[in-house]
């Protein structure tokens, strides 16, 4: 469940930078009343339930502790960054087949790369086709350490890709493989953070035009703006039902 103190002063201290005095004065009667949302729903939902058809039948742990949730508050996470991150949340596996089957694309000549991996569940989905690698990016260490043991358990007759990684690092400060890539999100973080990562992309796109795709799970309008900002992405699918849009390097950066 999510913890009070741990959660009170760094989101006043992101308050304080972001806002300044005055205007974080203004939203501590807000405050409080977004950590009892949390609180009321931590209490709604049960503590290791039932595990999911996908973690019974691959003998993997990618559910979340309550419910689908696992909330970021509950770990030990040691970048500054967790404060902007979303909860975690598996992808459901016929919304991420829906996102794949929108790619038309040789996948072997790809990485497939997920920024905010958490236990791995997509980084296993992604292994049911032929990505040259699959690279997840998780910044808490325990969500990390699950992932490496899901990658090492998972077992699927139809598996493509056995060359599957998980990282514990802030994807905030990754370094971008400079080669044809799948870049995926499920709504991992808020704007800011977010803003740093497609700053990333830019300037490696600028530096090494090639193939480059963005499959953004559950995008709010910041995120569509970001990219239509960015300068080096075009949107080429949006499912409106599934919930995810589909952007692409520009055509002249390749």
């Amino acid at each position: 469940m999510p913890r009070i103190t741990k959660t009170i002063l760094p989101r006043i201290r992101k308050s304080l930078r972001d806002r300044g005095l005055i205007g974080t004065l203004r939203r501590s009667f807000v405050l409080p009343l977004h950590l009892a949302k949390e609180y009321r729903l931590a209490r709604r939902l049960r503590a290791n339930q039932p595990a999911s058809e996908f973690d019974r039948v691959h003998g993997v742990d990618t559910d979340g502790q309550f419910g689908t949730l696992t909330f970021l508050s509950d770990l030990e996470i040691p970048s500054p960054n967790w404060i902007e991150g979303y909860d975690y949340v598996p992808i459901p596996p016929d919304k991420f087949g829906r996102v794949m089957a929108s790619l038309d694309i040789a996948f072997q000549d790809f990485t497939f790369v997920d920024f905010g991996s958490g236990k791995g569940r997509a980084l296993l989905l992604a292994a049911e086709y032929p990505f040259k690698q699959i690279i997840g990016l998780e910044f808490s260490p325990e969500l990390h350490r699950i992932a490496e043991q899901n990658i090492a358990r998972y077992r699927s007759a139809t598996q493509r890709c056995k060359n599957i990684r998980s990282l514990n690092v802030d994807f905030a400060a990754f370094e971008i493989p400079a080669e044809p890539l799948v870049l995926f999100f499920f709504d991992p973080c808020r704007g800011r953070v977010l803003a740093d990562v497609v700053a990333g992309i830019a300037r490696s796109l600028a530096a090494h035009p090639r193939a480059v795709y963005v499959a953004y799970v559950a995008p709010r309008a910041e995120v569509e703006r970001l990219f239509a900002s960015a300068g080096c992405f075009r949107e080429i699918r949006r499912d409106d039902e599934a919930n995810f849009c589909i952007y692409a390097s520009s055509a002249k950066s390749y």
